[in-house]
């Protein structure tokens, strides 16, 4: 894996060797950025289930603001903070080991852009996008995507929030979402 484009392009990212946490694919994180494209700079990002911290450091690299890392699993933010030490970002971020919905849910800070790529056998979809959605986590014009499995059962659309564009790449489903009546 590598940073597609920006400051930091051609910069190798280690995955983990544990085969339960699985990376964004350098074909979907440039799908994901392309489609983006500017909303990306001066962003304050949210990368939840980070794992490598492959997509917030894609999105630093690409003219964020700052991130937020969270992730629960030790496992991960170990290969994330190797990427972090190699990479070396001037942009600040923060290193958060929480559960995601946890954070969520006590977080006061609203965030542009909300990152998630959540385990394919994780089905907590039904708490996530309210607590996205309510409260203060996502800006007023923020954005959130979503990389999940097509098997998951997710309530696409409500009253808070409406589906921009979805794509389905083999079994990984991006959903680029925002709060209603903000497009």
């Amino acid at each position: 894996m590598r940073i597609i484009a920006g400051k930091y392009k051609g910069r190798q990212i280690h995955a983990s060797k544990d085969q339960s946490i699985r990376p964004t694919t350098n074909k979907i994180k440039e799908y994901v950025f392309d489609l983006l494209g500017e909303f990306v700079e001066n962003a304050t990002v949210l990368d939840v289930f980070c794992g490598s911290g492959s997509l917030g450091l894609e999105a630093v690299s690409r003219g964020a603001q700052n991130v937020t890392f969270i992730d629960n699993s030790q496992t991960s933010l170990r290969v994330l903070r190797r990427n972090v030490n190699q990479i070396k970002p001037e942009e600040p971020y923060r290193i958060i080991r929480r559960d995601a919905l946890a954070f969520l849910k006590s977080n006061k800070q609203a965030f542009d852009l909300i990152l998630a790529d959540p385990p394919y056998t994780w089905d907590q979809f039904g708490k996530l996008l309210p607590l996205v959605f309510n409260g203060e986590n996502l800006s007023e014009f923020g954005m959130f995507v979503l990389e999940s499995e097509t098997a998951n059962e997710v309530n696409w659309e409500n009253e808070k929030y409406e589906v921009l564009r979805q794509k389905q790449f083999d079994r990984t489903v991006i959903t680029f979402f925002t709060k209603k009546g903000t497009v």
